[in-house]
């Protein structure tokens, strides 16, 4: 339930557009049965790869008390709670690698999905309800918040650099 309310619109951009498509075709274009039903199923397929092959993956394969020992032991740490399913996520993903490409160095960034329900207890005890969101722990101790889609890194990095 937490993802389909979250991320309607990757669902009408999979499910909804190549209706809306095929039916201006036959009405606009032909009346060719078989040339809408393909054009349908092509365009189904496009919007499911998409989907499939530029969705974000997590970066670990964590428990919960290696992710606490982490978030302990280390200076500067980053969690950016994303879902799969989440087109805001998705569009992140490019600042995201800017910023992990950047900033490497004085940051550690672990990417964990918000589906997984290993991370259940860290997620409501950040009171995570919207993705993408990043949390900045520094020394331990949340330090700052960030909620809603990037699309630059830099903004990301001033936000937590203060």
């Amino acid at each position: 339930m937490y993802t389909w309310i979250n991320h309607n619109s990757l669902y009408i951009l999979i499910f909804l557009f190549p209706i809306l498509f095929s039916s201006l075709l036959f009405f606009y274009v032909t009346k060719n049965k078989l040339i809408i039903i393909v054009s349908f199923i092509l365009i189904t397929l496009l919007f499911v790869s998409v989907k499939i092959f530029f969705q974000p993956k997590s970066n670990n394969d964590l428990t919960q008390v290696e992710l606490i020992e982490i978030i302990d032991n280390e200076e500067n740490v980053v969690i950016e709670f994303f879902s799969p399913n989440c087109m805001g996520c998705v569009l992140s993903q490019t600042a995201i690698n800017e910023f992990i490409n950047n900033y490497s160095n004085e940051f550690k960034v672990i990417k964990l999905n918000v589906s997984d329900s290993r991370y259940s207890n860290i997620i409501s005890e950040n009171m995570v309800t919207v993705t993408p969101t990043f949390i900045y722990y520094k020394k331990g101790k949340i330090y700052e918040k960030y909620v809603g889609m990037l699309n630059d890194s830099e903004k990301l990095y001033e936000k937590f650099n203060r």
